[in-house]
């Protein structure tokens, strides 16, 4: 259908392509060389992708301030100069982003392939009714060909932008048609991002693509929390999340004792802790004596110290049976008990101890040998 309205995009097509994308948006200044203003809408092509389309490696603005690029403003002028998108670009990411309080809502209304056995219908990476973030998110337009046949495809994309009244305050022009060229894939499917069709009719993928048609792309590390890996090192992150590969999460919630934000206004909770900030302890009782609580009515109690609060202190070995322990390894004896362990029994104690009841007392002279060993002072007043 569309092989007669466009070139196939050979030779200087991508060169042509870029440069009508650069000269109908008017070549504006990098979209981070002026402040943004508030309350307002952005849309412009990051960097990382102009670099991929034009050669040059800085922001091209779309919409500023809530306003079209000029070249819209005649878009059927525009259209007759314009090119079909090359062979080697499948895809397109763009920016955008509200910013201050304005709240901003899209929807596409049309994803529409004109020659289906050339390209199946555009593809986007976002739902096809939202809210358009504060924070600077990409959404990425897909251009799937077929690999069926040589040819150029024409296409529709059609979305509009909303203010919180309902009322539409941009749109892309009616009736737009773009066009893509793809060519004949002798691998079953074609090969994308780059990758060529070797002899054996398999995907051989650049740096940074895997998969059977070189279509996924290889973050490091990789996106998490749900964030899609759109090209080398480059994650898309859900609402919520931001960071190279979506691992902070946007908190407006604050998690006390050691707690760690996972997700917007969730909370991961140390053991024995709970609640949406990490506030509650789970245990009902405080634990005692530098325990700590690590589950319901449960304390992991510091050396020294055991029992369900950590209020008994732990004597090792024990002080038996004429002993109690008031500190980690501290005894406190009854009384006439003594030693560190209350194991050892005074003298005097013992010997009436050891004493069997009703024995009368016996006047006992000892011979002068005897009584010569018994003038050295004992070592001790105890029986060790």
């Amino acid at each position: 259908m569309a092989e007669g309205r466009r070139g196939s995009g050979g030779g200087g097509g991508a060169l042509c392509w870029a440069l009508w994308l650069w000269l109908c948006l008017g070549s504006p200044p990098p979209a981070r060389a002026a402040p943004r203003q508030e309350d307002t809408l952005y849309l412009w092509i990051d960097a990382h992708q102009a670099r991929v389309l034009i050669g040059f490696e800085e922001d091209i603005l779309i919409v500023s301030e809530g306003k079209m690029a000029p070249f819209t403003h005649d878009f059927r002028k525009a259209q007759q100069r314009m090119p079909a998108i090359p062979v080697n670009i499948h895809s397109m990411n763009f920016t955008w982003q509200a910013t201050g309080r304005a709240e901003y809502f899209y929807e596409f209304l049309s994803l529409r392939s004109l020659d289906k056995g050339i390209m199946a219908d555009p593809t986007v990476n976002i739902p096809l009714l939202g809210t358009i973030p504060h924070q600077a998110s990409v959404v990425q337009v897909g251009f799937p060909c077929l690999g069926k046949q040589d040819g150029v495809a024409a296409f529709e994309v059609t979305v509009i932008i909303m203010n919180s009244e309902g009322n539409t305050i941009l749109q892309t022009p009616q009736n737009a048609i773009f066009f893509k060229t793809c060519q004949q894939a002798e691998c079953p499917g074609g090969c994308r991002n780059g990758g060529f069709c070797n002899e054996r009719h398999v995907c051989e993928c650049p740096d940074g693509f895997y998969g059977p048609h070189c279509e996924k792309a290889l973050c490091t590390p990789h996106c998490m929390n749900g964030g899609l890996c759109v090209m080398p090192g480059l994650c898309i992150c859900p609402p919520g999340f931001y960071g190279i590969n979506c691992d902070k999460a946007n908190c407006t919630t604050t998690c006390f004792n050691g707690g760690t934000c996972f997700y917007p206004g969730k909370c991961i909770c140390p053991a024995g802790l709970e609640g949406d900030q990490c506030e509650i302890s789970k245990c009902h009782q405080p634990c005692r004596n530098g325990g700590k609580c690590t589950g319901k009515n449960k304390c992991k109690c510091s050396k020294g110290y055991q029992g369900d609060l950590c209020s008994k202190p732990v004597c090792e070995p024990s002080c038996g049976s004429y002993g109690i322990c008031i500190e980690p390894n501290t005894c406190q004896c009854r009384e006439g008990w003594h030693g560190r362990h209350c194991n050892k029994r005074y003298g005097a104690n013992l010997t009436n101890g050891l004493r069997p009841t009703g024995t009368k007392h016996r006047q006992y002279t000892p011979s002068p040998k005897r009584a010569e060993e018994k003038q050295a002072p004992p070592e001790s007043n105890y029986i060790w």
